[in-house]
Parts: C-alpha cells; structure tokens; sequence
C-alpha cells in the first residue's frame, strides 16, 4: 500500500487565560451600561417628598479616612465631598501606591486634616469607625457620619447624637461611594470614576481577595467604563509595584507601622485583650522576608509601646495571595497556632519565628476573625508564654529598643524614620538574640528570592493557561553580602569605622539592625553576611 503524505501538525491555539478583572467586567457588561444609562439621563424623582430625604451628609461636611492612610480610604474621601458638597482630607501622609494614583486621574493630595484650617463642626469618618484610627485634632462631637465597610468592633466612636451611617459587608468603601452615586442618579465624572475604581482595586487586591463580592465586581465594571480604563489588571499591577518598590526605600521602623491597626477582643471572661496587626501587601515579599529581622524588633517594640497583648505583621504575597506571619514570641506563636492551625517555623521553642498562611492575604476576612475567635472560646496563652509577654510589655522603648528619629536617606532621596539603638542595648533583648549573628539565626529557614520588579510593567497579555500552572521564580536567592573590605586590608580583619557623618547614609545594603550608638552620636550597623 503507498504510504500517503501526511500534512504537518497544526500547532495548538494559545488560549489567553482571562483574569477574575476580565471575567467580572465582561459578565458586568449589560448592567454596567444599563446603570451608567440611567444615571446620565435627568433625575426623575417619583415622589418628592421622599426624595428630599434622600441624602442626609449636611454640605460642607469633612470627609476624612483613617490613620496610615491608604487608597481606600482616600479614594472614598474624595467620592463622597463630590457626593455631598464637601471636603477631603487625609488622616496621615499617603503611602506610594496613593499618590500614584492620585497623579494617574489627575488629582492633588488632600490637605492634612490637622492642617485644615476650614470649618471642622461637621466630619464624616470614610473606612472606619474606631477611635484608635482616627486623625488626630478630629473632635468626637463633629462626626455626623461614618461610611465604612469594617465590623462594628469595641473602641467603635460613640456620638451624643443620632448621626448618617452607611456601614455595608462589601469589599471596599469606594464601592459604598460609587453605589451611593447611582443609587440617588448622579453623574459620576470619569476622574472621580477613576479615583473610585483605583480604591477597589487596591482593597479587593484586583478583585482576587476574599472580601470581594459582586458589588465590588459590578462597580469595577461601571467605573471603569466611566473613567475610560481599558486594561484593568494593567492599573493594578501599576499600583501595586508603586506600593512594592517604595518598601524597598522604607525604614523597617516606617514598613512595620505603615499598615497597623489595633483591635481589642473580649476572651471568654470578658477581659479585653489588645491585639496589634499589621499588613505589608506586596508584590516581592522576598525583599520584606529577608528583612525579617530588623522587622521582629519593631514587631515587638510596637507591643511595648501600645501595651499589646499580641503584636502580629503579616507580609502578604498579593501575586500567589499567601502570607508569612512574624511571630516576636510565645503567646503569638500560641494563639496564631490556635487560630490557624499551622506549625511554627522556628528554630527554638522560645516561640520566635514564622508562619505560612496560604490562600490568606485579608486581615479584614482572614487574620483577625479567627484570632477573634480562639479568643473568644477560650483560648488561654501559658504561663512561660504570659510571663514573657507581661516582659514586653514593662519594656522602656527609648532604653532597649532606642529612639525613632528621623535620618536623611540618599536611597530614597528623603528624610525616613529609623530606630537608633543605644550602645549595648541588643544585649539586653534576649528574646532577638539570635538575629545579633550575621548569617545565623532562624531567619535564615525562611529566606526566599526577591521577584523581579514590577515597575516598568507594561501591557502584555495574560500567560496562557497551559504555561500558567507553575509561574517561573528565579532558580535561587541571592544572599546578601557585607561590603567588601578595602584593598589593603585582609577580609579577615573588620573593616575600620568611618565615622564621616555621611557614612550611614551612603549605605546601599539593607542594614540587619540599626546598632549602637558610636562616638559623637554617629551610627553603625550590623551587616548580614550570609554564606553564599
């Protein structure tokens, strides 16, 4: 029999792999526009009467978010005075991602709130409602409103008087903001719709956290057809390694505090206990673990500052949406193995170490509800674990852990925030005394490679489904490693301290912990020196 000819194979079709921002657009399509519709139409108002009452926020009423201020809170803040005829301020100075937004739709950051000098009588507090968030100089009696989307928690504001609530399940306060404004037919201009949209997608981590709900997904799609934003994901990822890139200029004292709330949970008793937890959401969270720990010590000396009971910092992984949670001593360890149930990677028992979280990135939905409810039913730390605690707690900040100043940085091109230690305080921190060895220590157990940066991100297509399986990382870490000794001096020999008062500034290393104080108030630090 002749053998046939055969044709060559066709290759595969490449299949682009929508993401959930595609997918929650495209099924949001037809309502999208059918709301957009009849908002741009003139407002027909069915009874009159009713109307009138419709909104409730007084003009002229302040909107202001929360202490670390973040996207959310900001991007709501500026919805709502357009809303209601008011004004914007901002609680604290804004994080990165923040002001690159702002510049993208073409906005000015709001004025400091401390710093308003306008009427104040009247404030509407945005993503919040405790009195441990709120900006400083703000009057308890002026609040006449709260749009919010957090749970009524103990430390919530108590006001003498009736005032506007608007508290929703939902995953972010800008969708409460930009459903407000459809809800009551009012045109939303496309930079409000964009400053909108950019809250959501910072909350809702691109509509991939499990905060999200449809409202968020359907007011991303309204949003982003009123701003004219074609490549979601595109803006997301842009806002995200703004966030990442500037932790790497941060100082461990500024990445530990920027994101930190405090919550006070009643135990099966009814005694309140102070939980501290604070969020580094990045897109690299190899660089934020391998500073773990110069991150421990602010970790723990947040618990003696604020009298906390547990002092938590979770760096969130928002690509794979996993965490690391750091864990500064027993009782952490024991009520974040209750809460959790998963093993502790330390390399002692004195409870110091870490622990991976997958699939839990919210401390909203994830972290602090089920530390909530372990407190709740029962959970009792042990006595080795409350005497260490009750330890922290006595500590004298300014003494063992030293004074935050401020220090000109030729990294970042700023002024930061950085602990300066006094001489031989680090022997006093028994707990810490492992991270004091260059290249030893449990840190080392958790040590992953940095992702490469997003920052110049550009607008590709998404990976196809069959290459999306397992995502490329780097093949191993790069270690860090001490500065070179000069020329004419043996690497055996510590290099000798130059004490020119830009010496510390000129550093392009990240420091393992800010040491003792040298001669007239100079500085120098500890390098990590890694085995290669």
């Amino acid at each position: 029999m002749p053998s046939q000819a055969t044709s060559p194979m066709a290759p595969p079709k490449m299949m682009r792999q929508r993401t959930n921002t595609q997918i929650a657009v495209e099924s949001n399509q037809e309502m999208a526009a059918s709301l957009i519709a009849a908002v741009s139409e003139k407002p027909h108002k069915t009874n009159p009467r009713v109307d009138s009452f419709a909104v409730e926020i007084p003009s002229n009423t302040i909107f202001v978010g929360h202490l670390n201020t973040d996207m959310d809170s900001i991007g709501s803040s500026i919805g709502a005075a357009y809303l209601f005829e008011g004004k914007a301020c901002a609680a604290s100075e804004l994080n990165t991602e923040t002001k690159f937004a702002l510049k993208e739709w073409g906005f000015d950051e709001p004025v400091r709130f401390e710093n308003y000098k306008g009427d104040k009588s009247k404030v509407c507090l945005m993503d919040h409602n405790q009195e441990s968030q709120i900006a400083p100089t703000l009057d308890l009696n002026s609040i006449c409103g709260v749009i919010d989307h957090h749970a009524l928690q103990s430390g919530t504001v108590i006001t003498d008087r009736p005032i506007y609530i608007d508290i929703r399940p939902w995953g972010s306060a800008c969708t409460i903001v930009g459903h407000t404004f459809l809800r009551i037919r009012k045109h939303i201009p496309p930079k409000i719709a964009g400053v909108l949209l950019s809250g959501i997608l910072s909350d809702t981590l691109n509509l991939r956290s499990p905060t999200t709900t449809d409202h968020d997904r359907l007011l991303v799609a309204v949003l982003a057809k009123i701003s004219h934003c074609d490549d979601i994901d595109l803006l997301a990822d842009k806002q995200f390694a703004a966030k990442s890139e500037a932790l790497n200029h941060l100082s461990p004292y500024e990445v530990a505090c920027g994101d930190q709330k405090k919550f006070n949970i009643k135990d099966e008793h009814g005694e309140m206990l102070a939980i501290g937890f604070g969020v580094v959401e990045t897109t690299d969270p190899g660089g934020m673990i391998n500073r773990i720990d110069e991150l421990m010590i602010e970790v723990a000396s947040l618990k003696a500052e604020q009298s906390l009971d547990f002092s938590y910092l979770a760096i969130v992984d928002i690509v794979k949406l996993t965490s690391t949670l750091l864990l500064i001593g027993k009782s952490e360890a024991e009520l974040a193995q209750e809460s959790f149930g998963v093993d502790v990677k330390s390399p002692n028992n004195d409870g110091i170490g870490t622990m991976e979280l997958k699939g839990m990135v919210s401390r909203k939905k994830d972290f602090v509800p089920k530390l909530s409810k372990a407190i709740g039913e029962g959970f009792k730390a042990s006595e080795p674990a409350i005497e260490k605690t009750k330890k922290q707690k006595e500590v004298v900040v300014e003494e063992v852990y030293g004074v935050v100043q401020k220090e000109w940085s030729l990294e970042a091109c700023c002024n930061i925030l950085v602990r300066k230690m006094k001489k031989g305080a680090m022997k006093r921190v028994s707990s810490f005394a492992s991270m004091a060895t260059p290249g030893g220590g449990w840190a080392n157990i958790v040590r992953v490679p940095s992702r490469p940066s997003l920052a110049t991100i550009e607008a590709t297509p998404p990976v196809p489904e069959m290459f999306s399986k397992t995502p490329s990382e780097p093949s191993e870490a790069r270690p860090l490693k001490a500065r070179e000794p000069p020329p004419n001096q043996s690497p055996q020999q510590p290099p000798a301290t130059n004490k020119s008062k830009n010496d510390g500034a000129s550093l392009t290393i990240l420091p393992l912990v800010i040491s003792a104080a040298v001669g007239a108030g100079l500085t120098f630090v500890l390098l990590r020196a890694t085995k290669k």
